[in-house]
């Protein structure tokens, strides 16, 4: 999603939390920014020491309310049966990401306003911190509190810009989904009024950098991308909706080619993985299917073992995760298809496999049939 790796840096609430790399580069340019101007001017008779310790801390506080800010987002979700991957925080924020949208249009605005409440709450608190002890607090524990008092309430109203994909956008969706019935249609709306706001803040930021604001150019870069992702999600909108009526028995393919639970890796890495038109198949003793074996699990034995392990050694064995019927949607299973799921769907008739699917069977379906004008 972000075009360079992330890193994990712990878990909260069992959610895991990743760093992109992209965030090191706004949280050294945060912490300069305060450390060489805010602080100085704020409080100028602390020495420069002082002004980066304080900047250093003031940053971490910020993303730490980043984070918290997601983590609203992903509780609430939770709470709505959604899975949630993870956290991220990257170059304009984070994001919280789920295996899936959500199933009604409530589920999305309660999911949607969680984010800036929580973020109105924090700037709350600290507005009552500072009205209640704020002339007795030393000028190194106010002036800070100021300045995230100041961001968190700056988030909060931010996010409710009503442009996807903002908070405000998908509140702005979840509303338009309940009058008109039709996601996609919402969608479309949400999303142009994204592009909308992602345009005018390039134009607010060419203008400013007319006048000599160069700080100006980072408005310019955070509108394009969020009218990147307002294109974006209305593309993966349309797709979504086109699998959400293609049921799985028109997607898999038949017969299913499997791989019986003794053959030895070195015979499955040649003839099946990389030889065959899938990088996943399922594996059978006695006449059932006991288990999916994909590349990643014969990679993970060393290649001198390839001739002693046998495909039943590795296997995926838990198979209640990627069965479905033949009736369901193709929509219904994506987050099954991801990169870091399972890779495929076995489809299941009356007992017997009748099919399977994955990520290449979706594509090839997309591209055998062209979206409708």
């Amino acid at each position: 999603m972000f075009g360079s790796p992330s890193r994990p840096i712990g878990r909260l609430f069992g959610i895991p939390i990743e760093v992109n790399s992209s965030w090191f580069l706004v949280f050294f340019l945060v912490s300069l920014g305060l450390a060489t101007s805010y602080f100085p001017q704020a409080l100028p008779e602390l020495p420069g020491t002082a002004h980066a310790a304080l900047a250093f801390a003031t940053a971490l506080a910020f993303f730490a309310s980043i984070v918290i800010h997601e983590l609203a987002h992903s509780l609430v979700a939770r709470a709505g049966g959604l899975k949630v991957r993870r956290v991220t925080l990257f170059m304009f924020g984070g994001v919280s990401q789920m295996e899936e949208e959500p199933k009604s249009p409530l589920r999305e605005l309660l999911m949607a306003l969680a984010g800036p409440m929580t973020s109105f709450a924090l700037g709350g608190i600290g507005l009552a911190a500072l009205t209640a002890f704020g002339s007795a607090m030393p000028d190194a524990l106010r002036v800070p509190l100021e300045y995230l008092t100041f961001i968190n309430f700056s988030v909060g109203a931010f996010n409710l810009l009503p442009g996807f994909p903002l908070d405000g956008g998908r509140v702005l969706r979840s509303i338009l989904w309940g009058l008109s019935k039709d996601i996609l249609k919402a969608t479309r709306w949400a999303t142009r009024t994204g592009q909308a706001i992602g345009l005018s803040l390039v134009a607010i930021a060419v203008y400013g950098v007319l006048r000599g604001q160069i700080d100006a150019i980072w408005l310019a870069v955070m509108g394009w991308f969020i009218s990147l992702l307002a294109s974006n999600a209305y593309a993966q909108q349309v797709v979504r909706s086109r699998l959400a009526a293609i049921r799985l028995s028109e997607a898999m393919s038949s017969p299913v080619v499997t791989v019986p639970a003794d053959t030895p890796l070195a015979e499955v890495a040649e003839a099946y993985v990389l030889g065959g038109r899938h990088s996943r198949y399922p594996v059978v003793a006695e006449g059932r299917v006991v288990g999916l074996v994909d590349l990643a699990s014969v990679r993970s034995v060393p290649r001198d073992a390839w001739l002693q392990t046998t495909v039943g050694d590795v296997a995926m064995h838990d198979l209640s995760s990627v069965v479905a019927a033949p009736e369901a949607s193709v929509e219904s299973v994506l987050p099954q298809l991801e990169p870091d799921g399972p890779g495929a769907v076995l489809v299941v008739e009356g007992g017997r496999l009748a099919g399977i699917v994955t990520r290449a069977d979706v594509i090839r379906l997309l591209r055998e049939r062209p979206a409708q004008p």
